[in-house]
């Protein structure tokens, strides 16, 4: 029979006490993503569609500059475990700085793709409602990013539930606003589609805000800046800190979510039906995914004490840990998405040949759920220990240079349409899993003390 060791069993209560938190963070962020598509589903497939390409665009913009702030919590951590804690007040206020030229370039990058939306070769009934959602969504970017930054401070204090707190209000907010702007109900005007940009865009200020509010008036904060003012270094930034570790780990999360973007936009090429199936299912997946980033962000948080205390055995067992649990959980989804890929469909549609080609597609979505936890987790652990160069290398090879050649020849040189699509994406989370775990499994054993 197998058996934990008791240091296993430690940390494998160490990374499910910072990662549930995290996890009913992330499904709140996700959740406003499945909440807008039902809610504005009733208005027809073409508004699925239509919200669904729109997000993509969006994020294929923006994540790079998300995941460049992810930096942050990586050196908040490091800064607990050499016992400097201070630090972090001088990571936050540089992350912040970080955060607003991000949010200027960024902008400006989604007004050009919004103003040029039929570059991506959408049909027009999608285009048009689609443009008016971005124009408006636009407007939020610098919140979210904000926000970012200070769940990213608390995230690497090891104080995963502020922002678990805040996503799930955040949601409760969206929800309500889509069903008063959507619709037109309470007294407001009917906007359609253009009321859940509103909604959104409303709900991220609101979340930037009161996160701003938790941290001018937390007690173990206000001590660090006690701290700080008195120790650091006048002038001192950690900018070059936070993009030496953030640019290559956002351009890892680029690559891979940007390739799923792609692929969107391929599925939309094979007709409005197919971009909706393609939205239903992929939103669906993404939930369990934002489960397994959860464990991801825990394993960045534990492997990251664990670089600044410069112990690398600690490393490994926490690597090793959130692998296993990584492993446990993606099991127990697919055997929900084998079981229910009939029924979960119904949450979204009544129309039946929509509910017939999204249930195929979460065949596929059981199959590349192990795979897909376990290369989120690897770059999670590996993000700790501050190695993102060639994981970076290993994410563009597997998503740009293997899984959208492969999902592109499937999906429109063979018979197999919209389930080539799908079967390009378990080729390439595949090689990306494997991958970056032996990339794991290499590196903690070569750190030196010295180095760490």
């Amino acid at each position: 029979m197998f058996t934990l060791s008791e240091t296993y069993r430690h940390k494998l209560s160490q990374a499910l006490n910072l990662a549930w938190p995290i996890i009913i963070g992330q499904l709140g962020t996700v959740l406003m993503g499945f909440f807008d598509t039902i809610q504005v589903g009733a208005l027809g497939s073409e508004y699925i569609a239509a919200s669904g390409f729109a997000n993509n665009v969006y994020w294929l913009v923006n994540l790079l500059a998300l995941g460049i702030l992810f930096g942050v919590s990586p050196l908040v951590s490091e800064a607990f475990g050499e016992k400097n804690e201070w630090k972090a007040i001088g990571v936050f206020r540089s992350g912040i700085i970080v955060a607003a030229v991000l949010a200027i370039l960024f902008s400006i990058g989604t007004w050009f793709f919004t103003e040029h939306i039929y570059l991506f070769k959408q049909d027009e009934i999608v285009n048009l409602p689609a443009q008016k959602y971005l124009r408006i969504l636009n407007l939020s970017t610098v919140a979210m990013l904000m926000f970012s930054v200070c769940k990213q401070l608390f995230d690497g204090m090891g104080r995963t539930r502020v922002g678990m707190m805040v996503n799930l209000g955040g949601l409760l907010m969206n929800v309500c606003l889509n069903w008063v702007l959507i619709y037109g109900n309470l007294g407001a005007p009917k906007l359609s589609i253009e009321g859940a940009a509103i909604a959104t865009s409303i709900t991220r200020v609101s979340m930037m805000l009161f996160m701003f509010g938790c941290i001018a008036y937390d007690k173990q904060i206000a001590d660090l800046r006690i701290a700080y003012t008195r120790l650091q270094t006048q002038g001192k930034t950690y900018i070059k800190q936070i993009l030496t570790i953030g640019v290559p780990a956002g351009l890892q999360f680029f690559f891979e979510v940007a390739a799923f973007s792609i692929t969107q936009m391929m599925s939309g090429w094979l007709g409005v039906m197919f971009l909706a199936s393609h939205q239903i299912a992929i939103g669906l997946a993404s939930i369990t995914f934002m489960v397994l980033t959860g464990i991801s962000s825990a394993g960045t948080i534990m492997t990251g004490y664990a670089y600044g205390a410069k112990d690398k055995e600690d490393a490994r067992v926490a690597g090793n840990t959130i692998f296993m649990l990584t492993i446990a959980l993606e099991i127990v989804f697919a055997i929900v998405f084998l079981a229910g890929h009939k029924l979960l469909p119904l949450l979204y549609t009544n129309d039946a040949e929509l509910i017939k080609v999204t249930a195929t597609l979460l065949l596929f979505a059981a199959f590349f759920q192990i795979s897909d936890g376990l290369q989120s987790a690897a770059a999670g652990v590996l993000r700790g220990i501050q190695d993102v160069k060639i994981p970076s290398a290993i994410a563009f090879i597997s998503y740009w240079l293997i899984m959208i050649p492969s999902s592109y020849y499937l999906g429109f040189h063979t018979s197999l349409g919209i389930n080539g699509l799908w079967l390009g994406f378990i080729i390439g989370l595949t090689v990306a899993a494997i991958a970056l775990m032996w990339r794991f499994w290499w590196k903690v054993k070569r750190i030196e003390f010295e180095e760490l």
